[in-house]
């Protein structure tokens, strides 16, 4: 059985190198932050299959949410977003329903007053 291959749409190393160029970020400042050998970083931005911890930390010192970017890419609805959508719509029908009991009280209260007289 052979191992099936992901490819990513996207080429994290180019939008990480592209940001680099932005910031005017070279590749031994960014070796320097990374408290990395220069070849190494030289050789991790043409490996297309970076680590995740490594990945965050050339994000942090290259103020890239390259996550982010990701996300947007990926096209998928935040499943947190959608949830907070349901409950805005159930706060609302539950404040709807408090203001009609509310009115619904009221108008007892004024048919047992009028009971009263």
């Amino acid at each position: 059985m052979t191992k099936k291959k992901y490819e990513i749409p996207v080429n994290i190393n180019d939008i990480i190198v592209n940001r680099m160029k932005e910031k005017y970020i070279s590749n031994t400042e960014l070796a320097l932050q990374l408290q990395m050998h220069h070849s190494s970083v030289l050789f991790m931005l043409k490996n297309p299959g970076m680590q995740i911890r490594r990945l965050w930390t050339i994000c942090e010192a290259i103020d890239l949410n390259v996550f982010q970017y990701l996300a947007n890419e990926i096209k998928i609805n935040d499943p947190k977003e959608s949830g907070l959508i349901e409950c805005n719509i159930e706060i609302l029908k539950l404040k709807k329903e408090v203001e009609d009991l509310k009115k619904e009280r009221d108008l007892l209260k004024e048919v047992i007053g009028l009971q009263r007289r």
